[in-house]
């Protein structure tokens, strides 16, 4: 019988996972609607609070957050949105983990929600050591590859493989 120092399910990204998904996104008090160079441009404020698609407009959505966020709220309103990433991860990947592997997974997920089956598809297959490598298949926003987004998909790449949670970029 092979055993695995891996957990299996449930699972809950850590607070180390948390911390490392905050300092790729950069807390801004602010709305914003720059994604930092992949030509998006949607209205987002905090850790990556996403207020609604499109930039900027005055629409009834922004109007919550019309003098700011504090960092503690950008920090609780990252909680809430990590939950839907950990909500996708836990109903898509069937083989045990590691907590830095799962961590890695949720920040991913939360930065590219789509088009995620053939990264899935392939951790599904216990090919852990193929994985780092697949998060770099997912570089590309609206026909460029920003290096901000190739460097945060190396970090993922690296903490899935070694648990390293440098985010530094």
């Amino acid at each position: 019988m092979l055993q695995s120092d891996r957990i299996g399910k449930p699972w809950n990204v850590s607070q180390a996972g948390v911390q490392f998904t905050a300092q790729w996104e950069a807390f801004r008090s602010h709305l914003y609607d720059k994604d930092g160079g992949g030509g998006g441009g949607n209205s987002t404020i905090g850790y990556g609070h996403l207020v609604h698609i499109g930039p900027i407009s005055g629409a009834p959505s922004e109007a919550l957050y019309g003098n700011g966020i504090t960092e503690p709220q950008a920090l609780k309103l990252l909680h809430h949105d990590l939950r839907e990433a950990e909500r996708i991860v836990n109903s898509r990947i069937f083989v045990p983990l590691f907590q830095y592997e799962y961590d890695a997974v949720v920040d991913f997920i939360f930065n590219h929600r789509s088009g995620n089956n053939e990264f899935f598809a392939l951790v599904n297959t216990g090919h852990y050591d193929q994985a780092p490598s697949k998060f770099l298949q997912y570089t590309a926003a609206h026909g460029k590859h920003p290096l901000g987004l190739v460097r945060r998909r190396r970090a993922e790449g690296r903490l899935f493989a070694t648990g390293n949670y440098d985010a530094t970029h």
